[in-house]
């Protein structure tokens, strides 16, 4: 597939508000407003921790719809240890696999074949946009590859990027615009998430999830055989025989009596160069002499 023909897959119908169910042991460890019970904190130590977000609103706990704090209170107050709280999603991500491909390089008139790909569309919604978190609202790290081109170098855990996107994924396009650079991608996110409330993604990922590395293909070929090579044997050696494994090292052998050992003293001696001296105090000397 030539890079002048991606194509986007018929219009995408977005589904609604993301809801979802979460069992909690008590105290959840949360911070809420209490006139719109959103998550304003999760202690990163507490129950809600990797389960609930900030920016996420509590609908139910228990069954039992909360409109008051008193309500909340007596909730919290029974001896049961687990909840189950109903929540509404500010931020989550869904995504719809396009095709899959074989990218090719045109160089003067002679075709190449790259690697195989599968095309798939991300869409990431975050409908209350908090401020502080604009700048890193996916938690995601880019850079370019050897051609120049967008690729996922690394997605925080438990962010909106970690949920589809795999290091090695090269991003095409935002919203049908092409981007080839780390400001329009930024520039289009942010565009997209304040007026819309979510911003798709085109992805291209690596077929072959099994690879030695991503960035095998900008290796020459016998290199990623030998690589291949070695982790294979790697993968079939058991943990014994990794002990049983000679060491290069050479211990308890006495030196010649012809050769002088190396050893390290504690005493600091420093030794003048000639770098450290006046260039303009050096003078020549006759053949022969040393240069002083």
């Amino acid at each position: 597939m030539g890079e002048g023909q991606n194509k986007w897959p018929r219009p995408w119908n977005h589904p609604g508000l993301s809801e979802e169910t979460i069992v909690l042991n008590k105290p959840f460890g949360i911070r809420i407003q209490k006139t719109t019970w959103k998550i304003v904190f999760v202690d990163p130590c507490g129950a809600a921790a990797n389960l609930a977000f900030v920016g996420d609103i509590i609908l139910s706990v228990d069954d039992i719809e909360i409109h008051d704090s008193i309500t909340l209170i007596e909730i919290m107050h029974k001896s049961t240890a687990r909840a189950s709280v109903k929540l509404r999603r500010n931020a989550y991500s869904h995504c719809r696999r396009v095709q899959s491909t074989i990218e090719t390089l045109i160089v003067k008139r002679e075709t190449k074949l790259l690697r195989a790909v599968n095309v798939y569309t991300v869409c990431v919604h975050a409908r209350d946009l908090i401020p502080p978190d604009e700048s890193d609202l996916l938690g995601l790290s880019v850079s370019y590859d050897a051609r120049e081109r967008l690729q996922v170098a690394s997605a925080k855990c438990w962010s909106l990027a970690a949920i589809h996107l795999r290091p090695g994924d090269t991003i095409k396009e935002v919203n049908r615009h092409p981007v080839a650079s780390k400001s329009m991608l930024q520039y289009w996110i942010l565009a997209s998430m304040e007026k819309n409330g979510f911003v798709e993604l085109l992805i291209h990922s690596n077929v072959d999830q099994n690879s030695v590395y991503d960035y095998e293909l900008e290796m020459p070929e016998d290199v990623v055989t030998i690589a291949a090579r070695e982790i294979k044997m790697l993968r079939s050696i058991s943990s014994k025989q990794f002990q049983e494994t000679k060491t290069i090292l050479r211990k308890g052998l006495a030196l010649p009596k012809h050769k002088i050992s190396v050893s390290v003293c504690d005493k600091i001696i420093e030794f003048p160069i000639g770098s450290d001296y006046d260039p303009k105090k050096l003078r020549k000397e006759r053949k022969g002499n040393s240069i002083t």
